[in-house]
């Protein structure tokens, strides 16, 4: 975890792995912060599929919730009050992507996400998106910001996506996977999409999708994306 230092007050916070998970923590329990970038950490490491969830378990019930109660960041995240820029991939063994979207959604504060198919889970993979430096220098230096994804809504049976952004954007696109079983296992599938007036149309989702989301990336290369979505329909 590393946090960068300009007195009298912090300026941002960040870590890799299970730096990230502290990330969360620390971003939540002390608002000095001008913006806070998890990358792969997340809450909610008791439920869904991380790794880590068996041993969780394996502490017993009366443990188990005293460690959720104090440990797991899902407890923390609903107070946090700093921006925070959630960096992660789609296939993540230890903060997979039911995790890392309810972890997303607990956050009040003002959320930026960049879920990048196929990111691998290493220190290499996790200090080389050039977006959280974008990220923090926008919160401390007043740079430009990224590129800002509203949610997903479907309209006359089409995804849609509108966003704010500083830098236009130059290209998006729709991830998907038909597969059920471990997310972390699941092939996944793309296809471009089209922008115009600040909106981003993806056309109609293809059928039996079980998850999806949509990329964006502006004209200096950074890109972002929108909160996963679970179908639970097909």
């Amino acid at each position: 975890i590393s946090v960068i230092v300009s007195p009298p007050r912090y300026e941002a916070v960040t870590g890799i792995s299970w730096g990230g998970y502290t990330t969360c923590l620390v971003a939540s329990l002390d608002n000095r912060f001008k913006a806070a970038v998890p990358v792969y950490g997340c809450g909610f490491l008791h439920e869904g599929e991380s790794v880590q969830k068996k041993a969780i378990d394996a502490l017993g019930p009366e443990l188990r919730q005293k460690w959720v109660k104090h440990y797991d960041p899902s407890s923390y995240l609903p107070a946090c009050r700093v921006p925070m820029f959630f960096v992660n991939g789609n296939k993540d063994i230890h903060y997979p992507l039911d995790s890392y979207a309810r972890s997303i959604a607990a956050v009040k504060a003002d959320s930026t996400i960049r879920i990048k198919p196929s990111m691998g889970h290493s220190h290499p993979a996790g200090w080389r998106p050039a977006e959280i430096g974008l990220f923090i220098d926008s919160h401390c230096k007043g740079a430009p910001s990224l590129p800002k994804l509203n949610a997903p809504k479907i309209q006359n049976n089409r995804i849609i996506v509108r966003y704010q952004s500083a830098i236009p954007i130059k290209k998006a696109t729709l991830h998907y996977t038909h597969d059920d079983g471990l997310q972390s296992k699941r092939n996944w599938k793309s296809r471009p999409t089209t922008i115009a007036n600040e909106e981003i149309d993806a056309g109609a989702l293809p059928e039996k999708t079980t998850i999806w989301l949509i990329t964006a990336t502006d004209e200096r290369g950074a890109l972002v994306s929108s909160q996963p979505q679970f179908q639970t329909n097909n």
